[in-house]
């Protein structure tokens, strides 16, 4: 019978070394994973707050064009004043003549958070609104007579789309 003598090569892990690995790769994802997901939010709120400017720059467009209003959603897709919006994203325009207008938005990737921009209140309205209520989104709405729904402008497969 033969001792093992300090001569002899160990080769392979322990298992106490290869616990001590997999707890480590643990504790890493455990912290990654929710910051790769709220990349992604931030994400998609960019893409949407970049087409409201987008859409807003159209209106301002629009105006300047045909100075007694501000157009529909239609006006502002078959008139090549918006071509282009990301996918998913969906914008109510919500319009009172010539006056103001005021969009009510959000993505149908993330539909639980609203955003409002507001034309007579300066534009992006700060904060992240629930339900996409125009009469409390819109600063202005209740102060500016004659609202009216301007139609969506929205992107839901692959084409954009206005209706209004």
């Amino acid at each position: 019978m033969r001792i093992r003598s300090d001569h002899d090569n160990d080769e392979g892990f322990t298992l106490i070394e290869l616990l001590v690995v997999i707890i480590i790769i643990g504790i890493l994802a455990a912290i990654a994973i929710p910051v790769f997901l709220n990349q992604r939010k931030k994400g998609y709120e960019a893409s949407l707050k970049a087409d409201m400017h987008t859409v807003a720059l159209a209106e301002e467009t629009y105006l300047a064009e045909n100075p007694d209003s501000y157009a529909t959603g239609t006006q502002l897709v078959d008139g090549n004043f918006v071509n282009k919006v990301s996918s998913g994203n969906n914008i109510g325009i919500y319009l009172s003549g010539g006056e103001a207008f005021c969009f009510v938005a959000f993505s149908s990737k993330d539909p639980t958070h609203w955003y409002a921009y507001d034309s007579v209140a300066g534009g992006m309205q700060p904060g992240v609104f629930s339900g996409g209520n125009a009469n409390t989104d819109c600063p202005t709405k209740g102060q500016i007579p004659g609202w009216s729904l301007g139609g969506y402008v929205s992107d839901a497969n692959g084409s954009v789309t206005g209706t209004g």
